[in-house]
């Protein structure tokens, strides 16, 4: 078992090294990306620190919400991402895409059942990471949070701990990470300025509680996140740009005086 945990530090190392693009370290705060959120947090969230997000609710709707949040934050970064769980990581490319994270900068890793954390404290020490984020089916305990938390501080490497509530009254318990988030769902506005015969919905929005936050205030925020879709530029040729188009032969057949049309 060790030598297993041995090797896939040695392979990450190896991945690491090959991503490794210059850091700006001076910089230490995290942009989230949504300026009354940055403002509250004094320029975004502290670098090489744990931060807990919270998903409310356990179905995979929940929990996308809270993946697409820290990947909107960890867009504005450089460097490697190690995406790290025990069960096969269920991510899509065109939805971290979407949040503006390259998928190409992830390193997805699975663990044995039980050894993620470890795997967490090992990744935390490596300083050629950028950020980590961890999916954990259950919270931390304190103590297993402040080994993480630690580790984070050592290396200046951000910890992101993902993990699902069973309600929305669910309360985690206490954890030594820097700040706690709590991502659902909000109801969307209805647009009435499209031609339409009845309002549509409007763009996605969040519910986004700041629920602890270490030598700082709390906070909760509505907000419509930012979709990064790709623009497809398809152009026509010249010869077929201005081309009128021809009408269509009538070849349909002449009607017989009580036949019936389908």
């Amino acid at each position: 078992m060790h030598q297993d945990k041995t090797d896939t530090l040695a392979l990450l190392r190896e991945k690491i090294r090959r991503m490794e693009t210059a850091q700006p370290l001076s910089a230490d705060r995290l942009p989230t990306g949504f300026a009354a959120i940055d403002a509250h947090l004094g320029g975004g969230l502290a670098r090489g620190c744990v931060h807990d997000v919270f998903s409310a609710g356990r179905d995979n709707l929940s929990a996308s919400r809270s993946a697409a949040f820290v990947a909107h934050v960890l867009a504005r970064t450089t460097g490697p991402v190690i995406w790290a769980s025990e069960d096969y990581p269920d991510l899509s490319a065109p939805g971290i895409r979407q949040s503006g994270l390259n998928p190409g900068r992830l390193l997805c890793v699975t663990t044995r059942k039980g050894g993620l954390e470890a795997l967490c404290e090992d990744v935390l020490n490596e300083r050629g990471v950028c950020a980590l984020v961890a999916d954990m089916r259950t919270p931390l305990s304190l103590t297993q949070s402040r080994r993480l938390v630690l580790a984070a501080e050592r290396s200046q490497v951000s910890g992101f701990l993902l993990c699902r509530l069973p309600t929305l009254a669910s309360e985690p318990p206490a954890s030594a990470s820097m700040t706690r988030w709590r991502i659902g769902g909000s109801p969307s506005t209805l647009r009435t300025d499209l031609p339409s015969l009845s309002p549509v919905a409007g763009p996605e929005r969040w519910s986004v509680a700041l629920t602890r936050h270490r030598g700082g205030a709390t906070g909760t925020w509505i907000i419509t996140p930012t979709r990064h879709d790709p623009t497809y530029s398809l152009p026509v040729a010249p010869v077929l740009a201005d081309r009128t188009i021809p009408e269509a032969a009538d070849n349909r057949t002449p009607e017989r005086a009580g036949a019936l049309r389908a």
